[in-house]
């Protein structure tokens, strides 16, 4: 009976060193867990690309980022979250939002943003481009804090204006009439068309303009003038009653009279002045298409309008044009292009033969 309860004391004992132990073991590995999580921990922050290590005690990215002064706004971009905890070697990164200036034309906005490329802070600005619009710098370029986004606007329209066309004066030789004498044949009316433009518009002014169609809706009506030559017929007559025959290019004529020393020059259809748009564009004082190959410009006191010349080292020409530069012993002859003409030059001391109305 004693032995038992000596055991039981024994026990009672034992158990109550047991659980002793397991206290003080519980608490210093709390306290060595405390004295370990109030030691610092190393932080490495990446702000936008500037890399910097820091010893915190912080328990959250949260309360590191309070202890470094540094405020986070709702747009900037932060990694991990502000609610990590901080662990050691733990890597934040921080990419803040700029305030971006953007051009719209001639509107000007500030863009706060995070994103770092010329087509992400058009799309945070809610800027739509439209197809033929133009962004400096471009769109896959990288900006910086003080980088300025320039988009031109840039529209397409086609526009129709109604224009007068101007007539012309045709002059024509009338054989019946005394030399200076001059006879209306035909009173000139303008006509009218309308030009179908194409227009460029820049930040909403106009920076180009190009005539596309013209659509005639009232042709022009030429003012058509006799002139008399009859002393020159008479004067030319006689020349052809003492010219002898002559062969030129394969063919035979008597020469109603022969011009020595002339002077030849160029010209083309832009020679006189007028656009490609104009209506009289590239047709000749008689009112016809001019020809390269054919026309000349002329003095029509010396050589009639309509009549054929043959020049040397040229050939057949036909008289339907003329000049204001071209007086006497000059001819300008026609060429299609500017090179062409350029190359011509200009010639002296040619021979000219006056054929007549036919060419033979």
């Amino acid at each position: 009976m004693e032995i038992g309860k000596i055991w039981t004391a024994h026990k009672a004992v034992i158990l109550s060193l047991t659980v002793g132990v397991a206290l003080i073991a519980s608490s210093m590995a709390s306290y060595f867990f405390l004295i370990l999580a109030a030691q610092p921990k190393q932080v490495t922050l990446n702000v936008d690309g500037v890399t910097q290590t820091f010893q915190t005690r912080a328990d959250t990215v949260a309360q590191f980022l309070t202890e470094r002064n540094i405020t986070i706004r709702d747009i900037d971009v932060l990694t991990p979250d502000a609610d990590t905890s901080i662990s050691d070697s733990l890597v934040i990164q921080l990419q803040t939002s700029w305030e971006v200036p953007v051009l719209v034309g001639t509107e000007k906005k500030v863009v706060h943003t995070a994103k770092r490329d010329v087509a992400g802070v058009l799309q945070d600005a809610g800027i739509a481009l439209g197809q033929s619009d133009r962004v400096e710098p471009s769109l896959t370029s990288k900006i910086e804090p003080d980088t300025q986004i320039v988009v031109t606007k840039v529209k397409e329209n086609v526009v129709q204006v109604e224009q007068e066309v101007p007539f012309q004066e045709i002059r024509r030789n009338d054989g019946s009439l005394a030399k200076g004498e001059m006879r209306v044949l035909q009173k000139g009316e303008p006509g009218k068309a309308v030009m179908h433009y194409k227009v460029m518009l820049e930040n909403g002014k106009e920076v180009s303009r190009e005539l596309i169609k013209q659509e005639i809706i009232k042709p022009k009506s030429d003012r058509i003038v006799a002139v008399g030559t009859a002393q020159e017929k008479t004067n030319l007559a006689e020349a052809w009653t003492t010219t002898a025959m002559v062969s030129r290019g394969g063919v035979q004529f008597r020469p109603r009279s022969v011009l020595k020393g002339v002077t030849l020059t160029a010209y083309t259809p832009a020679g006189g002045g007028k656009s490609p748009s104009s209506p009289g564009y590239g047709y000749t004082a008689m009112g016809v298409k001019a020809v390269e190959g054919k026309t000349i410009a002329v003095d029509p006191k010396v050589i009639p309008l309509g009549w054929w010349v043959y020049i040397e080292g040229i050939g057949y020409r036909r008289a339907e044009d003329t000049g204001g530069a071209i007086k006497g012993s000059k001819i300008d002859v026609f060429f299609n292009n500017r090179s062409e003409a350029l190359q011509f030059g200009r010639k002296r001391g040619k021979t000219v033969y006056i054929i007549g109305p036919q060419k033979p």
